[in-house]
């Protein structure tokens, strides 16, 4: 079973196409990816399997998708540590493998990861520093959502309302963030959905 190929298309998608990303209408929300279990591409484990513990793994992200799908496997992208934040498969080249988890039953792998900028935790599950959530009011919507993927928030989790009508999904992406919720500087947290309001110039431009 491949398992990755609906999670991969769909971040590609709500990061990349300005065709089919994103719905934004006044007073209406819209979302991107899965977050967790089956909805972002995890692995369910069948009926009495024996699951393998997870070992030691290293190597960019980007590379070792790469030799997971040459070897016919399929592959879940998880946080190593507490913090399950987010891990965009379109940003593979900014995150390392940290440990991996076999499926034999499904011929995948889970690969536990974190930014390459940072050091592997001890353990899969160990503390992590939370980042700051950024200041993305005034860019454009495709930089904001951009940034708060990498922050670690889930793309399905990333709400956003339009101002002054409805916006085309095309035009969505150049408007810009009047207001974001939570307020930079905010710890990350998984638990947290942030909240974009967009419009074609705000107010103070």
């Amino acid at each position: 079973m491949r398992f990755q190929n609906i999670s991969e298309r769909r971040i590609r998608v709500f990061l990349t196409s300005t065709a089919a990303a994103l719905t934004v209408l006044a007073g209406m929300t819209a979302c991107g990816s899965g977050a967790s279990g089956e909805e972002r591409g995890e692995p369910v484990a069948a009926h009495g399997e024996a699951e393998s513990t997870a070992h030691p793994a290293e190597g960019p992200l980007d590379v070792v998708m790469k030799e997971k799908a040459d070897e016919g496997k399929g592959f879940s992208l998880r946080d190593a540590t507490d913090l399950n934040r987010y891990v965009s498969p379109a940003h593979a080249e900014k995150f390392k493998v940290c440990f991996e988890k076999e499926k034999p039953s499904l011929s995948a792998v889970v690969l536990f990861t974190v930014r390459s900028s940072e050091t592997c935790p001890p353990r899969v599950g160990a503390e992590g520093k939370a980042d700051a959530t950024p200041d993305v009011v005034g860019t454009e919507l495709r930089k904001a959502t951009d940034r708060l993927v990498l922050t670690g928030y889930t793309p399905k989790h990333i709400h956003v309302d339009a101002t002054g009508g409805t916006v085309s999904k095309e035009r969505s992406w150049s408007y810009k963030v009047c207001e974001q919720s939570p307020t930079a500087g905010t710890p990350f947290s998984a638990d947290l959905e942030p909240r974009l309001v967009i419009a074609a110039s705000c107010r103070k431009d």
